[in-house]
């Protein structure tokens, strides 16, 4: 199914795996959010094997042009540590990451309005009204926090959403009212971060480091697991290529029981 919405230009569902009309239980969604090409919506979820029905959200974000731009940036590195430091953006440093600024605004902006239509979706019951499984990187984690506020604004109290998996949130920790969205997930929500994913720091500049972020460091919230996936996680692209391993280690495989209706049986 396709959506469109305000300033999203394309809101579209696209379906993953071979588990489709099949009365599966559950339902999986899929958010990419930092990519080189469009294969990229793809790659991260490549090789999973569960017993979902699984599909991927494909929105288009202007972050080709920051990914590369961040890329170039060979001595980011040495930003982020000036960033932690200082907590101010040296001055010789502002025209490169004023670049960064203005398309990543765009991006966040576009990835929250996505998450309020995510959750319109869920509310309509377009799924099925089944066990939902939210799972997003980079701004797709994003789309589905955002996704989550939406929800708490409305009487639904952990009845749409079963899971959630955040992998390298670009999401504040201090600004942000983590414990609304923790009551919308009725099983585990995962905060998965890495320490060494400078990209994430020098995206969000100095000013909102000061009040944390997900993707590189714990959320101290009841009930929110944090795992540590520096070991695997050098860079914010290499979620392109370690999500699947990130979630093999999580163990979220679960087997469901195919749903039949009494129409069926009959």
């Amino acid at each position: 199914m396709a959506r469109r919405t305000g300033n999203i230009d394309e809101f579209e569902f696209i379906a993953i795996g071979d588990y489709h009309n099949q009365g599966r239980l559950a339902v999986e969604i899929l958010i990419s959010g930092f990519v080189f090409s469009k294969e990229d919506y793809v790659r991260p979820w490549e090789g999973q094997i569960d017993n979902m029905e699984r599909y991927r959200i494909l929105i288009p974000l202007p972050i080709v042009c920051i990914a590369l731009e961040l890329m170039r940036q060979g001595a980011m590195m040495t930003v982020l540590s000036s960033l932690v430091a200082a907590l101010a953006l040296p001055a010789v440093l502002l025209s490169a990451t004023n670049f960064i600024d203005s398309k990543w605004s765009i991006a966040v902006d576009r990835s929250d309005k996505a998450g309020r239509l995510l959750a319109e979706v869920l509310l309509k019951g377009y799924q099925g009204n089944r066990p939902v499984t939210l799972i997003g990187y980079s701004l797709g984690a994003r789309v589905i926090f955002s996704c989550l506020q939406a929800l708490s604004e409305t009487e639904r109290n952990a009845e749409l959403v079963e899971r959630v998996v955040l992998l390298g949130a670009p999401i504040a920790i201090k600004d942000e009212n983590w414990e609304a969205a923790r009551k919308m997930v009725a099983g585990r929500f995962i905060n998965a971060y890495s320490t060494k994913d400078w990209m994430l720091g020098v995206a969000f500049r100095a000013s909102l480091l000061t009040n944390g972020l997900a993707g590189l460091q714990p959320v101290d919230v009841q009930g929110i697991e944090n795992v540590d996936v520096t070991d695997t996680i050098e860079g914010h692209s290499s979620y392109l290529w370690s999500t699947r391993k990130i979630l093999e280690r999580l163990e979220l495989e679960v087997c469901y029981p195919v749903f039949k209706s009494k129409e069926k049986e009959e």
